[in-house]
């Protein structure tokens, strides 16, 4: 559990393990969709984080925290991007494969 424990404090904790913008590009539309809502609940958790540790009055915590969130909401328009791309990408093939059958 140690071994685990110094791992994220490694790694989570100064920036966040994140896929590639090409990695990204390889999911579809669903899976991009989920991942959009599972960030986007990530996001809404942090912030009670910070609202909680506000109360407590830990300000470095809730500095990395916020720098945490940051990286989320930054990596969440990252998402978005690929996935409003896929879908206009397959609007075009859709447009183009009407007007070939018409």
């Amino acid at each position: 559990m140690e071994k685990i424990l110094e791992a994220c404090e490694k790694d989570c904790l100064n920036k966040i393990p994140m896929l590639s913008p090409e990695k990204i590009n390889d999911f579809d539309i669903f899976e991009l969709s989920e991942m959009i809502m599972s960030l986007e609940y990530a996001i809404h958790y942090t912030k009670e984080c910070i609202f909680a540790l506000s109360f407590v009055g830990i300000k470095e915590t809730s500095d990395k925290i916020k720098s945490i969130m940051d990286e989320l909401k930054s990596y969440i328009e990252i998402v978005k991007s690929a996935r409003r791309s896929k879908i206009n990408g397959e609007n075009k093939m859709e447009n183009f494969m009407k007007d070939v059958n018409a």
